[in-house]
């Protein structure tokens, strides 16, 4: 294969008005930012055709990563620079994969159903059949006659290399060929325990975990048995299968937030306006038909009439293997071809394939047409964007230039028509180094993503694709998904912090009318989000660009900053977060701050603003050193009395943690109090009443009040790191506690004051070791240092007299 340094690509022709002065997008057509225009003379059209799914098997987390993507920079092109965008997507629900799998699945439904069965062969001898085939296809290395006994000792024999990572064939690397051999291998290995479970017990030909297995290996050798017989007159065994996933791609996209298409186009509703395309491509000479009625593309005369083929990857051109992957499973070789790199526009009708009527008799459309097509008859003869994922530049893409380029060139003009302006590929998604993709089957679907425990959320995975951006090969690792969940916290910790801002401090006048410092930061980082924008749609520094804002505010002292600045900052944060579709169906332009998640519900905020007062009242009392009496608890039975609280099956649990509190309250009077025991209390409360409603009260420095907010998964992460910490430390204790010599009251005088707390659960200490923030980095309370202070006089007391019992003992 040429090298990309060695072939270069056709000339790409700038719209009229770019001037260069606003976007550059990253264009795969030149590989390089260009500037961005609109065909429509006002600048405010754009016209955008997507590549979308062929509905065969639900999609995965790659495909959202692709039309997460394009919906992400979709939004900011609509509400951010205010395009007039028509989208179109196609659905291509007639194809060799749709084809092939609904054939397979109605043949292997056949075969588990004893009143539907074809012939005498039994599930057991067809699963043995069909292990045989599989490996005399797929692993050639394997005796086919294997046994599913054998069958690791072999795979460890002939592929052992390739499953520790090593070269399929000595000195030739492709990543690939080794996946997919690892894929093979897997399948193999799952159907010979499935048969291995049959021998051992028929009656598992029922069982799921059976069929599981070996359906993999059976459902291509039915196909190959009985593909020729198959009766595909009706077309519903392949139309149901199809609307079935397209029902399911659609349902995963709303779940992802991603808006609608303008208009969506189905293979099967345009076969005639496909073939008219096909009869006009065939009219201008860039077409010929072959005896089995077949039609194909033909490339040297396209060229050869001042057309640029492979105008995507030219050096991709001689690449038999994309070439044939793009032509499809079903494609039958013919001689007739004048170069084997011509494609095929119509392909002739088959037995066990469905077929339309043509001007070349019964048949289908090749797959690259029907996008040329479906395009054309929506968007014309020229677009200003197309858009798909990168594996399909070749020979998919750049085929359907050449045909659609083909069919709209006029004859009278020397000049090549430019088709698409501007052509965007979404990066690939990578498992462990690999593409995620069905071939390979190592793929998460969308929904088993969204609906795992500890799984992704729609919010979470758009943040994470904006942060790799949208043309970058890329993969979901660990270290990403936290980065994308602290920005998401963040944000979430910033809205909230807004939210509970006494406005009433404007009205006291207890603060300016503005921070100079929150003006320039936000110009600032209006301008840097504004620039990593118009820079290909650079969505990563843009959403760093909030991070930084965010960070600064917080750095600024909350008494200073003014209310209505917070509000002016926060809406802008909201208004951006709602543009990248972060925040469910709320608009660009809404004027409330936040996103969803943070807030509580209506029906049950009444009772958690009482009982944060409460738990407040019991706080402020234990800090002025003073007891809770009788009279504090009827003068808290009152407050409930009065307040109004809205008694129903919503609102049962909060009833009950309001009575337990009042409960715990007047424990307080019946026992000696200290300020410990009231403080413990109020840590119940915060820690274990209202947690378990899911929410969280936050104490805070500058303020005698909590603030009420949900328990986010930062929160929970944080609590749980600290449960494992104290259980760790609380094993450790035991652990010494039983191995400790009778000595280990000298051991401890042995410590210097200055060493005492130099452990994990502090981050900062002053010259005497004493601490002063805890391991998260908060500054400790008062209450908190003093005590620190009392044990450390202590230990001190304890160490100096061990030094001088020491130095009496070693100079009597």
């Amino acid at each position: 294969m040429a090298s990309q340094a060695r072939v270069q690509q056709p000339p790409w022709q700038p719209p009229p008005n770019a001037d260069g002065k606003s976007i550059h997008i990253y264009n795969s057509l030149t590989r390089s930012k260009t500037p961005f225009a609109p065909l429509d003379p006002q600048g405010k059209k754009v016209t955008w055709y997507v590549c979308g799914p062929t509905v065969y098997d639900d999609a995965h987390v790659g495909h959202a990563r692709n039309y997460v993507s394009t919906d992400v920079i979709r939004r900011i092109m609509r509400d951010y620079f205010q395009f007039d965008v028509k989208l179109v997507m196609n659905i291509t629900d007639v194809d060799d994969k749709i084809i092939i799998r609904a054939r397979q699945h109605y043949l292997f439904d056949e075969l588990i159903d004893p009143k539907r069965r074809r012939g005498t062969t039994t599930v057991q001898e067809t699963s043995l059949a069909a292990f045989r085939a599989y490996l005399s296809k797929n692993l050639k290395s394997i005796p086919h006659d294997v046994s599913a006994e054998e069958l690791p000792a072999q795979i460890e024999k002939y592929y052992g290399d390739v499953l520790v990572g090593k070269a399929l064939q000595e000195g030739k690397i492709s990543k690939d060929d080794e996946d997919k051999t690892k894929m093979r291998i897997k399948t193999a290995q799952a159907a010979a325990d499935g048969i291995a479970l049959l021998e051992a017990s028929p009656d598992a030909i029922e069982d799921e975990a059976f069929l599981g297995k070996v359906k993999d290996v059976i459902m291509p050798y039915l196909d190959s048995l009985h593909a020729s017989t198959f009766d595909a007159s009706d077309h519903s065994v392949f139309t149901k299968w199809a609307k079935k996933y397209e029902d399911r791609f659609m349902e995963d996209m709303q779940s992802l937030n991603v808006l609608e298409p303008d208009v969506v186009t189905r293979v099967t509703e345009y076969v005639e306006k496909i073939t008219a395309f096909i009869t006009q491509i065939e009219q201008r000479g860039f077409a010929y038909k072959t005896s089995d009625n077949s039609v194909f593309f033909d490339i040297k005369a396209f060229e050869q009439g001042k057309n640029s083929y492979a105008r995507l990857e030219p050096w991709s051109r001689n690449n038999m293997d994309l070439q044939a992957d793009g032509e499809g499973a079903l494609t039958q070789r013919t001689s007739e071809k004048k170069s084997e790199a011509d494609f095929a526009l119509w392909k002739s009708s088959k037995q066990g394939e469905p077929s339309w009527q043509s001007p070349w008799g019964l048949g289908r459309p090749g797959w690259h047409i029907e996008c040329s097509a479906m395009a054309s008859q929506e968007l014309g003869a020229q677009m200003d964007i197309h858009s798909g994922g990168i594996d399909l530049a070749f020979p998919h893409h750049d085929n359907e230039l050449a045909q659609s380029e083909a069919y709209w060139r006029d004859p009278g003009r020397g000049a090549e028509h430019q088709w698409v302006n501007y052509f965007m590929h979404m990066g690939h998604l990578d498992v462990q180094g690999a593409k995620m993709s069905k071939s390979l089957k190592n793929f998460v679907t969308i929904r088993h993503e969204l609906s795992r425990e500890g799984g992704l959320n729609p919010r979470s995975m758009r943040i994470l694709f904006m942060l790799g951006g949208w043309k970058e090969r890329f993969e979901v690792t660990e270290g990403l998904k936290k980065e994308a969940s602290a920005w998401e916290d963040k944000v979430n910790n910033f809205f909230i912090k807004v939210l509970s801002m006494d406005e009433t401090r404007v009205a006291n006048g207890h603060e300016s009318n503005s921070n100079p410092s929150v003006q320039t930061y936000l110009a600032e980082a209006k301008g840097k989000f504004h620039s990593a924008l118009t820079d290909s749609f650079n969505t990563s520094l843009a959403i760093q660009a909030i991070s930084e804002l965010i960070t600064k505010y917080n750095s600024l002292e909350a008494s200073k900053i003014p209310f209505e600045q917070s509000k002016t900052m926060a809406l802008w944060i909201t208004q951006m977060v709602n543009m990248f579709g972060l925040n469910g169906t709320a608009t660009v332009d809404s004027e409330t701050i936040g996103w969803s998640g943070i807030d509580i519900p209506a029906f049950a905020r009444p009772y958690l603003t009482l009982i944060s007062s409460i738990r407040d009242r019991l706080r402020q009392q234990a800090q002025k050193k003073e007891s809770i009496d009788v009279e504090d608890v009827a003068d808290i039975r009152q407050t409930i009395r009065d307040s109004p609280l809205a008694e129903s099956t919503e609102t049962a649990p909060h009833q009950k943690v309001l009575d337990d509190v009042l409960a715990m309250v007047s424990q307080l009077t019946e026992s000696k109090q200290s300020v410990g025991s009231i403080m413990g209390v109020a840590d119940r409360i915060r820690d274990e009443n209202l947690w378990d409603l899911g929410v969280y009260l936050e104490d805070r420095a500058d303020s005698p009040t909590a603030r009420i907010r949900p328990v986010t998964k930062e929160l929970r992460e944080a609590k749980d790191a600290q449960q494992a910490k104290k259980a760790k430390k609380s094993m450790a204790d035991r652990s010494r506690s039983t191995t400790a010599a009778p000595a280990a009251r000298d051991d401890k005088r042995t410590i210097s004051p200055q060493e005492l707390f130099r452990n994990e659960e502090y981050s900062a200490w002053d010259d005497d070791g004493l601490p002063l923030k805890d391991n998260e980095g908060n500054e400790l309370t008062n209450s908190k240092r003093k005590k620190l202070k009392k044990q450390w006089d202590h230990q001190k007391r304890l160490h100096d007299q061990w030094q001088s019992q020491h130095q009496q003992a070693q100079h009597p």
